[in-house]
């Protein structure tokens, strides 16, 4: 180990008086570029990285129908794959043609939007559904089918593209069907009721916003839905 001199130690301590220009300048710089750092934060979205964006106008649209159908698909292939006890051949089969139908819609608007505008996948959340039970598969399919078909009536009037809704009018007649057959498995003959048809005998329309707010409850993924229109 070397000991350091007292004229060694003096020398030290002047050198460390000296003004050095290049080290004072890159603190100046690192400030400067640190205050710019947090103007860029205020400035910039306030969308959370795990937020999914939807985009804007037509393919927000497409976006948010496609979300609702990856719902009803993943709902569906988990109430399949875990049956609810007692249930009955003839639901057992209702459940995988529903199940085949919904992931059908689901390709169909994925195809409509192409790998480019696509959404990333949703995350689904059905922990207060008990799928081993008939009575809470069925009532949840309900809901789900009846939020579905308010969500692509909502829609419709709002596509700039005017050949979407009418490749749409297939989907949702399928859809009022599937409402109409676990609606009538829960209480016989109760294919509807004044919550889901008007006085018109027309099925609800609701705009997408209310309809994403609504079907959180079955999801994990959160949507940046800014543009949706």
């Amino acid at each position: 180990m070397k000991i350091l001199q007292s004229s060694e130690i003096n020398r030290m301590e002047e050198l460390e008086k000296i003004p050095d220009p290049s080290r004072r300048r890159f603190f100046q710089l690192a400030g400067g570029m640190a205050g710019a750092g947090l103007l860029f934060s205020a400035c910039h979205p306030v969308t959370k990285p795990t937020d999914i964006y939807l985009g804007s106008g037509d393919i927000a649209l497409l976006n948010f129908l496609y979300v609702l159908e990856q719902m009803e698909a993943d709902f569906y292939t988990k109430a399949v794959t875990g049956l609810y006890l007692g249930i009955s051949s003839n639901e057992h089969l209702a459940l995988v043609d529903v199940r085949d139908q919904e992931i059908g819609h689901r390709e169909y608007i994925k195809s409509l939007l192409g790998t480019t505008n696509a959404s990333a996948p949703v995350i689904t959340n059905f922990s207060n559904v008990n799928f081993a039970d008939r009575t809470s598969v069925l009532t949840n399919a309900s809901v789900l089918e009846d939020l579905v078909i308010a969500g692509f009536n909502g829609a419709a009037g709002l596509f700039t593209n005017t050949s979407y809704p009418l490749s749409f009018l297939k989907l949702v007649s399928v859809e009022g069907r599937h409402s109409a057959y676990f609606r009538d498995a829960l209480s016989h003959n109760n294919f509807a009721d004044t919550t889901v048809v008007d006085i018109n005998g027309l099925n609800q329309s609701m705009t997408p916003s209310v309809v994403l707010a609504s079907a959180q409850q079955f999801l994990t993924s959160r949507f940046d839905s800014s543009n949706l229109p």
